[in-house]
């Protein structure tokens, strides 16, 4: 990899709390991932593309403390999202669940990604009582859960045939990061 800096020009990435302005722009990132990714994603494009609002947007345009995307900008531009979600229960509001993570291609490959959901996780564990994180990742994204790995989640289950997708059955890897005392 030695010059590999020398070849991408050097980026100054921003991450923040997407805002009610950032809904519009949100919604065409996430239909774009699950364009790119089909079988890395629970949810589908065509069914969401027909959608006149996704679930998030609203969430978004509420500022919902506890339901929120994290955006990674390369300026004005939305590369990379990364959501949170708090569990509702009275008795698993002690745990929330990392969602709807990714980074634009040409962006992949420089760590965006990483700290993109270090920013989601900071965050997330502001919120009062918040002891731990989980997420699921299918077990072909390999890419998807080297960061998660890198980001200090451990794995702890296997949900197999998790997403059918045709005939062709995904399995999921079950992943947790708790909160550090």
């Amino acid at each position: 990899m030695a010059g590999h800096n020398e070849t991408y020009p050097k980026m100054n990435i921003q991450y923040r709390k997407l805002q009610p302005a950032d809904s519009k722009t949100y919604r065409e990132l996430r239909l774009e991932s699950l364009k790119n990714y089909p079988n890395n994603f629970g949810s589908g494009y065509e069914a969401e593309v027909a959608k006149p609002k996704l679930a998030f947007e609203m969430n978004i345009e509420q500022q919902l403390e506890e339901k929120f995307i994290m955006g990674a900008f390369d300026g004005e531009k939305l590369i990379g999202i990364c959501g949170f979600v708090r569990e509702e229960a009275t008795k698993a509001q002690h745990r929330g669940l990392i969602i709807q993570m990714y980074i634009q291609p040409e962006y992949q490959s420089h760590k965006f990604g990483l700290q993109l959901l270090q920013a989601t996780t900071n965050l997330a564990f502001q919120l009062p009582d918040m002891e731990h994180i989980v997420l699921g990742v299918i077990t072909t994204n390999i890419a998807a859960a080297k960061i998660y790995e890198q980001a200090g989640f451990i794995e702890f289950g296997l949900h197999p045939n998790y997403l059918k997708v045709g005939n062709q059955y995904f399995n999921q890897r079950l992943m947790v990061l708790h909160r550090q005392s």
